[in-house]
C-alpha cells in the first residue's frame, strides 16, 4: 500500500534537522500501521506510539544527523517481536519498501540517501537476528554475540 503524497515533490529538501527526522518517522508509521503485512505485527504488540515514536526519532536523528541521545541495540530490542510472531525476509523487505517510499515522497539529498543505506544496514542486522533465532541462538543477555554495523549481509 503506497502512502498518499503529503508534499509537493518540487518542495522536497534534504534531511537537515530533527524536525525532518520526526516528519519522516511519523509519516513512515502512518504507512506501516494500516499495511496488511506489517500493521498486524504492531497491533498485536499494542505499541504505545507516544513512547515508541520519540525513541525512533532519537535513533534516526543519531544515525542521520549524529545527534547524541540514543543508545541501545535496536535489533536485540526486537527479539521479543521475533519470539512472538512470524517475522522474516518478506516483512523486512516490506519495511524497507515503505521506508524508501516515504523518503522519496518527502526528501531528496545526501542525508535522505544515507537514510536508505542505514535502513538497509538495520534490515541486515534484523535478518541476522532472525537467522540466529531460527538456529536456536537467542539474544537474551548482554553477552550475546554482536558484530560491527555493516558487517552483516542478508542472505
Amino acid at each position: 500500500m503506497a502512502s498518499p503524497s503529503v508534499r509537493d515533490p518540487s518542495q522536497r529538501h534534504d534531511i537537515t534537522a530533527v524536525e525532518d527526522v520526526e516528519l519522516l518517522v511519523r509519516r513512515f508509521y502512518q504507512a506501516v500501521i494500516p499495511d496488511p503485512l506489517l500493521g498486524p505485527i504492531f497491533e498485536g504488540f499494542g505499541v504505545d506510539w507516544s513512547v515508541h515514536i520519540p525513541k525512533l526519532v532519537d535513533f534516526w536523528a543519531n544515525r542521520l544527523l549524529g545527534r547524541p541521545g540514543f543508545s541501545g541495540n535496536v535489533a536485540g530490542a526486537h527479539v521479543s517481536v521475533f519470539d512472538r510472531c512470524p517475522f522474516g525476509r518478506q516483512e523486512v523487505e516490506r519495511w524497507l519498501e515503505l521506508w524508501r517510499e516515504t523518503l522519496d515522497e518527502l526528501f531528496i539529498g545526501p542525508t535522505a540517501d544515507l537514510a536508505k543505506t542505514r535502513a538497509l544496514g538495520a534490515s541486515e542486522a534484523i535478518m541476522a537476528v532472525v537467522r540466529r533465532q531460527a538456529g536456536g541462538v537467542r539474544f537474551s543477555s548482554p553477552a550475546a554475540p554482536t558484530r560491527e554495523p555493516g558487517s552483516l549481509r542478508a542472505g
